[in-house]
């Protein structure tokens, strides 16, 4: 590959990574965003041991861009019960049952059996009235996490703003707070939608 040829394709994959969400947004402009009636937060950060998140990547979608999504948590497993169909993540008690897709880190469809405690997940699905976090699909993101690594810890869902002033929201059950070094980016819009 040319030289030239090489700095054409970084230029087209950097383009085309800066399609997919917007420059970091000042901390007041997104706490506005936050506010709109049905904006959707996807949240990474760290599960701190009160159950809260601490968020230190945002990506803020607009309500009209959100149609149609699943909500969705990200964790490691814990408490993995095949008996009852429930397991913990992200501080959800996780149910599911024989209509829940479940798949692999490959996509390949797999059974709950194949899952295990420690073992990263993406799991997608509603918030029951009781709290507890009801999926129609998983999808292993990582079996075995090298070098003791955590699990990514995300949720992504509706957002409501709690304290603007204090950067905390709740998303979906989590409350989550903004680090200091939060960054924050709006979505690129969705073109199905629009």
């Amino acid at each position: 590959m040319s030289k030239a040829h090489g700095i054409a394709v970084l230029a087209l994959s950097l383009s085309a990574t800066a399609a997919f969400a917007g420059p970091p947004l000042g901390r007041d402009f997104a706490m506005k965003q936050i506010a709109r009636p049905g904006s959707w937060v996807e949240a990474d950060g760290t599960l701190m041991p009160d159950g809260t998140l601490m968020g230190k990547d945002f990506e803020i979608y607009a309500p009209a861009d959100s149609l149609g999504e699943d909500r969705a948590i990200y964790g490691a497993i814990q408490d993995i019960n095949r008996v009852k169909s429930t397991m913990k993540v992200l501080g959800y008690v996780v149910t599911w049952d024989d209509k829940t897709t479940i798949k692999d880190e490959l996509k390949r469809q797999i059974m709950s059996s194949k899952m295990e405690d420690g073992m990263a997940v993406k799991v997608q699905g509603s918030v029951q009235a009781n709290g507890s976090f009801k999926a129609t699909k998983f999808r292993v993101t990582t079996v075995k996490l090298p070098g003791g690594k955590k699990a990514k810890e995300k949720v992504y869902g509706p957002a409501t703003l709690i304290d603007a002033k204090n950067g905390v929201m709740r998303i979906l059950n989590t409350t989550v707070t903004l680090r200091q070094d939060a960054v924050l980016v709006e979505a690129a819009p969705n073109p199905l939608v629009r």
